[in-house]
């Protein structure tokens, strides 16, 4: 007799098959906006949207790089001509900025992303894509409190990146107070 998966089966399934799709197209569209690996886009983005003037750590640090591999990115990225590296006053810190030719290249990264994801929601109506964003809010406040706990107890040392780092904070309202992982992180950290 065949086996029904349950509906929570199914919905995991289904799940998983249309995330893999969904970052497969959005990886490759940036990916060929910033022709410099798979972690550029996501350098370039993470920069345009709050890291412009970071450091090489803590742009390691959004991305799940080692700082190697994240000096070898910056590198690639200076030799295009997307970013520079500025002396800090005190002498001993480097911070990594975007050029204008880098920050065309993010709004270009950042417009490409958008563009990806919403023909993924083109068969929806309006009222689907409402219901489809609180759920996705949802699962995505999960998902940050569970990163938050394995990073509270993690024992390795594997970097782990930022969920924002390929986002778009207008689109999501993070200045309105509307972003699911901002508000858990700030209830964390006032709680």
């Amino acid at each position: 007799m065949p086996r029904t998966p349950s509906s929570r089966q199914h919905a995991a399934n289904v799940l998983g098959a249309l995330s893999l799709v969904i970052a497969d197209r959005m990886n490759t569209a940036v990916e060929a906006i910033a022709t410099l690996g798979p972690s550029a886009p996501a350098a370039l983005a993470a920069m345009h949207e709050f890291l412009d003037g970071g450091s090489v750590t803590q742009l390691s640090s959004a991305l799940g790089l080692t700082h190697s591999g994240t000096v070898r990115l910056v590198d690639r990225l200076a030799a295009e001509g997307l970013v520079e590296r500025v002396g800090a006053q005190d002498g001993r810190a480097v911070s990594v900025v975007l050029t204008q030719h880098g920050r065309r290249t993010a709004e270009r990264i950042l417009q490409t992303r958008e563009e990806s994801l919403a023909s993924t929601l083109s068969a929806l109506s309006p009222n689907e894509i409402d219901n489809l964003a609180a759920a996705l809010d949802t699962m995505l406040t999960t998902v940050t409190l569970a990163r938050a706990e394995e990073r509270s107890t993690r024992t390795n040392n594997r970097p782990q990146p930022w969920l924002c780092r390929l986002c778009d904070f207008a689109a999501c309202g993070r200045s309105e107070g509307n972003c699911p992982v901002a508000n858990v992180v700030t209830a964390g950290k006032t709680s």
